[in-house]
């Protein structure tokens, strides 16, 4: 870390802890076995809040933002602890799913699994979301200012396995196809959203077809 941060890294309210200081401590190395919980604990609440307001703790990516500590183990914490946690994890990946950002919704689910947060329950809050708020969000991270034919599932890079071939096979399952299928075809669905479903089954398809 920076010298002049690293000596004053604790002396600041950790309400008012200066966001330069969070991202120099995630920029500095750290033990792999990860951080002791005393210290997690008392940054957690400041690192929460700096992503709910869309802002980066690290200038790495998105995904490594939690993963310093087994953060989704609710084992690690006291029932209200893991209440305020499993909260945050429901309303900031709901939000990811619901808005057009800057970061791929698959970013946002890695984020929450490599800090230990249950694959299967992740991929069930997305699932849980209506079909239209689907195929904008993929058409959004697949098929956005992509030149036409380039269109790809997009999967990042720092998934572990088998984690990494279990999340590629959702986006490409049979189930998350017909979906946006029958929404392309819907009678009552306008044409804007039409379009986006077809072309996110498209994607699907064509991904399903290679991974053969």
């Amino acid at each position: 870390m920076d010298a002049d941060i690293e000596a004053d890294f604790f002396n600041p309210r950790i309400d008012e802890l200066p966001l330069h200081y969070i991202q120099d401590w995630y920029f500095a190395a750290y033990d792999p076995k990860g951080v002791a919980k005393s210290t997690w604990g008392y940054l957690l609440p400041r690192i929460l809040e700096i992503l709910a307001v869309k802002e980066d703790v690290s200038s790495v990516a998105l995904e490594v933002s939690l993963n310093r500590f087994e953060t989704g183990n609710r084992n690690n914490w006291t029932s209200d602890e893991w209440r305020i946690l499993d909260k945050f994890q429901r309303q900031f990946l709901k939000r990811e799913i619901e808005s057009k950002t800057e970061n791929y919704l698959d970013d946002t689910i890695c984020m929450f699994r490599l800090a230990g947060w249950p694959l299967e329950d992740l991929l069930e809050q997305v699932l849980s979301t209506t079909d239209i708020i689907l195929a904008q969000r993929f058409w959004n991270d697949w098929c956005n200012g992509v030149v036409p034919g380039r269109e790809a599932v997009w999967i990042t890079a720092f998934w572990d396995y088998p984690d990494k071939t279990t999340v590629f096979d959702f986006y490409i399952s049979k189930a998350l196809y017909t979906r946006m299928e029958s929404l392309a075809f819907a009678d009552d669905a306008e044409p804007e959203i039409s379009t986006k479903a077809l072309a996110v089954a498209g994607v699907i398809e064509a991904s399903a077809t290679c991974h053969r």
